[in-house]
């Protein structure tokens, strides 16, 4: 694990206003209007409900001073009993509509979220973590989906409290200003906390990303850690990155909770002013008994709500984060996107490459002037030392990512006129690091035609050879893979490789280091399986093993970025080019020759 605390702030975060965020997530609302319009109903029934039960308990007072008979506050009991009931059974299924809601709204932003990954460029992934971005994608729904629980809350306890604020003025309207007095220091507070709670609550969530982003890299590096010895180095890194997701927490939960002590303490001042203040209003006949009982019952039900929307105003705050972040990711800039008028068309395989340059960092080329002509049907071997643009070349004809200049023309189309699906669905790729899915084989082997059927997919078994182990493992086709393919040899994830790529029976076939982790057993028996495979197929072959290259129709030789020899094998060696050296130092110890030399060496 080699990550740093290096800050919290990702490349492709926006800054959104929270009126852009508010108009964004009503959109999210539409297809629930008619729950909406029940919720709507439902606050304003609770709210109304929520101030007779006090009334209830005043009234009964009033009953007992004009009559001692006990029997007559009975009604009134019932009454408070039946009123509580009701609102208890309002709120159970406000919170039930709620909730589907919520989760609604939360599918529908984590579908969108899903599919914009989907459609990202290489150049995003590239430069973004998966910890970070399933942090965003996880983390911050849950934070989104508290903050749209907490929105309802905050309508419901506003309305109540206007609704207890009205009735307090009906009743007593010098009480009620003193029990006003309080609101100014309530929103003071709400004020002073809103703004830390913002800030503090982005920064914990990229923390979370971070320490996301070390355990995922630390799990899929974990045999090289340990290679290294590098377990004890990881962890006092880990414990950095963690420390700085423990110090914002801190700061968040002063936010989020630092509020409530001192509404608490508003609370017992606005007790004693009440107290105190309603004293004096009964000796001078301002007031009875039970109308200061029925303020301080109704106090509770001012406060709260009160101290409830300055605290949920924070926590909505904390979601307007959340949301921003998750955003990020949907409205991150696509440079790869269809045409126009996209061009739909079958391939015949005819690839012209005139004058390409590439760079993926200013100032550093890696494609300098690239010029090369593929016949339809013609197998070419691209050889050169790591790093010379050889795999780049098969990532811009894929259009994983956009050329910097020139153009690439397939049938004389400009591969960026093209149908991005129909583009790559023509293409295939196997590359040297072979990723299946979770799964069975025969999941993996028809990702790329779920439609296929059984004869199509045990054709393309036999042609690759690989029905000797399909048939050893416990379940055969049925057989559930693990993370990655995790219980398979690299020969026999190379192979089900191979077989996903014939069945999608690409017209265009890239081979990118594709037998470079096949053992010479292995790969002996699926050298005629390439064959086959790249028969009748325009094929680009990237390999450092002799027997691929030789067998390519031309050898094209690189340095630096440019094309520099081209031929056949014959053709290179005698010119005793880059390519000689290159044949000398990699390649001739594969040589049917050179190992019948040794043979006899050590026969000697």
């Amino acid at each position: 694990m080699m990550r740093r605390a290096t800050g919290t702030m990702e490349s492709y975060d926006r800054q959104y206003s929270d009126i852009v965020l508010i108009r964004r997530f009503f959109k999210y609302l539409g297809p629930s209007v008619l729950m909406l319009i029940l919720i709507v109903v439902g606050i304003i029934s609770s709210s109304v409900v929520t101030i007779f039960p006090p009334t209830m308990v005043q009234n009964a007072f009033d009953v007992l001073e004009a009559n001692a008979d006990w029997l007559a506050v009975f009604p009134y009991a019932i009454g408070y009993v039946l009123l509580s009931l009701l609102l208890w059974i309002l709120q159970v299924v406000l919170g039930i509509l709620v909730t589907i809601v919520t989760q609604k709204v939360i599918k529908q932003i984590q579908i969108e979220t899903y599919i914009s990954l989907q459609e990202h460029d290489l150049m995003f992934f590239d430069k973004q973590s998966t910890g970070k971005i399933m942090s965003r994608i996880t983390n911050d729904s849950q934070e989104l989906a508290d903050m749209l629980n907490i929105v309802a809350q905050f309508i419901s306890n506003f309305l109540v409290l206007v609704t207890v604020l009205i009735w307090m003025f009906v009743v007593n309207w010098r009480l009620t200003f003193v029990t006003l007095g309080m609101a100014p220091f309530v929103f003071v507070i709400a004020f002073l906390f809103r703004r830390i709670t913002r800030l503090t609550t982005g920064d914990w969530r990229a923390a979370i990303g971070e320490v996301n982003a070390s355990f995922q890299e630390s799990v899929s590096g974990i045999s090289v850690a340990k290679a290294f010895g590098r377990e004890e180095k990881s962890k006092e890194e880990f414990e950095v990155i963690n420390f700085d997701t423990f110090r914002y927490a801190k700061k968040r939960a002063f936010a989020v909770m630092g509020v409530w002590p001192l509404m608490d303490g508003i609370s017992v001042i606005g007790m004693f002013g009440i107290t105190l203040y309603g004293s004096s209003l009964i000796f001078n006949n301002f007031a009875t008994s039970s109308t200061i009982l029925l303020f301080l019952l109704l106090l509770n039900r001012f406060l709260y709500p009160l101290v409830r929307v300055a605290s949920q105003f924070s926590t909505v705050q904390s979601g307007f984060a959340a949301m921003e972040r998750i955003f990020s990711i949907v409205d991150a800039e696509k440079e790869i996107i269809n045409p126009p008028n996209p061009v739909v068309k079958k391939f015949k395989g005819h690839i012209t490459l005139e004058n390409v340059y590439h760079k993926y960092e200013p100032e550093t080329p890696v494609l300098q002037g690239i010029n090369l002509d593929i016949k339809t049907g013609e197998s070419i071997a691209i050889v050169g030392e790591t790093g010379v643009g050889k795999t780049t070349i098969t990532s811009l004809l894929m259009r994983f990512y956009d050329i910097y200049s020139g153009s690439i023309k397939i049938d004389g189309v400009d591969i960026r006129e093209y149908d991005l699906h129909s583009l790559r669905s023509q293409i295939g790729l196997v590359s040297q690091d072979v990723f299946l899915f979770s799964g069975s084989v025969l999941d993996n082997i028809c990702y790329g035609h779920p439609t296929a059927s059984k004869e199509e997919v045990q054709k393309v078994i036999n042609i690759v050879d690989a029905q000797e182990f399909i048939d050893a493992l416990p379940n055969g086709l049925e057989t559930e893979l693990g993370e990655r393919g995790k219980g398979l040899s690299a020969g026999q994830r190379q192979m089900i490789s191979f077989a996903r790529t014939l069945l999608s029976n690409p017209k265009i076939l890239i081979l990118d280091e594709a037998t470079a982790a096949v053992d010479a057993y292995t790969e002996w028996k699926i050298q005629e399986a390439l064959d086959k495979l790249l028969a009748d197929r325009t094929s680009i072959v990237i390999a450092h093993r002799l027997t691929t290259i030789k067998n390519s129709d031309r050898i094209i030789v690189m340095d630096k970025g440019r094309i520099v020899e081209e031929g056949n094998h014959e053709s290179l060696i005698s010119e005793e080019g880059l390519y000689s050296e290159l044949y000398d130092t990699y390649f001739k110890h594969q040589s049917a020759e050179w190992i019948s030399e040794i043979s006899e060496v050590f026969t000697d």
